[in-house]
């Protein structure tokens, strides 16, 4: 075999070996890397009539108050509350007025339980506190201890709970259960 035959053919092995790859493999299914199918095409989340009426709340709480003042005591809880007009999945604004009571531990409830802190959140107040979230439209409040009668309480644990009273008349919407926390210097 000489130099010219080989550049002769070379055409032609590349044509046979690109022909080849072309015909050797072919994708049958498209999956994620751990071999699922993939996900359908986005769909456009439902949207809630806005007459539907708000009834139910996700109300979340930071697990620990921050001490502001570097006093020793913390002073300033931060809360989350999301509105839902069941049975519609997506979270709602609601015009109204939001109440927090912080309770001592176990009394939440009970008809002689007397509040430790209480907050009132109205008007602009509310529209200040909105926020975006992974589940939509939330509500973010920071709840002051000193703004409420003074963070100087003994070290224990105390119960929070919310209520939102909507404009329009409709029923209050309480939170299910309460949130734990702990008060007070450690």
């Amino acid at each position: 075999m000489t130099a010219p035959h080989i550049i002769r053919s070379l055409p032609s092995l590349l044509v046979l070996a690109v022909a080849a790859a072309l015909c050797g493999c072919a994708t049958e299914q498209v999956t994620t890397s751990d071999g699922r199918p993939m996900a359908e095409r986005p769909r456009k989340a439902p949207t809630t009539p806005p007459d539907a009426a708000i009834n139910k709340m996700a109300f979340m709480v930071g697990s620990r108050p921050e001490d502001t003042t570097g006093s020793g005591y913390p002073d300033l809880i931060r809360a989350t509350v999301v509105l839902f007009a069941t049975p519609h999945p997506m979270a709602v604004r609601g015009q109204g007025v939001f109440h927090f009571n912080l309770y001592p531990f176990g009394t939440a409830g009970r008809e002689s339980a007397t509040p430790i802190a209480s907050w009132t959140i109205e008007g602009n107040d509310v529209t200040k506190a909105h926020a975006e979230s992974y589940y939509g439209p939330a509500y973010q409040f920071q709840l002051s201890l000193l703004e409420a009668g003074g963070d100087e309480l003994p070290y224990t644990s105390a119960d929070l709970r919310c209520t939102f009273v909507p404009d329009d008349g409709s029923p209050p919407v309480r939170s299910e259960g309460v949130r734990s926390i702990r008060i007070g210097k450690r």
